[in-house]
């Protein structure tokens, strides 16, 4: 699988929509993440109001679908500030990926990373 190409390997996007939207709406949804949501949304031409419920196991999702799913939760929980709720749900997310919690803080660790090297190219564009 080439996750730059099929990223979404083994998941619909109206579910890859619906696990993202489960973060959102953890602690009442954010205007930001709102955005990105619908974003998306319009991305995969999938309807918001019309979304599946997420399976408990997610763990037969191929490797990289896993974590790039994660990925997208995490960058969406910052989007709108991870609140404590959203951390927590993270976790459980992660937990129904079969996701060691040594790699969600990896893909975590990774968003925020990625976060702060867009802020310093903002800085330079801006100069």
């Amino acid at each position: 699988m080439d996750p730059l190409h099929d990223p979404l390997e083994g998941l619909s996007p109206s579910l890859y929509l619906a696990t993202l939207a489960e973060v959102a709406h953890v602690d009442g949804l954010h205007p930001a993440e709102e955005d990105l949501l619908e974003r998306y949304a319009d991305y995969f031409g999938v309807d918001l109001n019309d979304l599946p419920k997420v399976p408990e196991d997610l763990s037969t999702l191929p490797w990289a679908t896993r974590v790039l799913v994660y990925r997208d939760a995490v960058t969406l929980a910052l989007v709108g500030g991870k609140s404590g709720a959203e951390e927590q749900h993270l976790r459980d997310l992660a937990a129904r990926m079969a996701m060691p919690p040594a790699t969600a803080s990896a893909v975590s660790a990774w968003v925020s990373d990625y976060d702060a090297l867009l802020e310093r190219l903002e800085t330079l564009l801006s100069e």
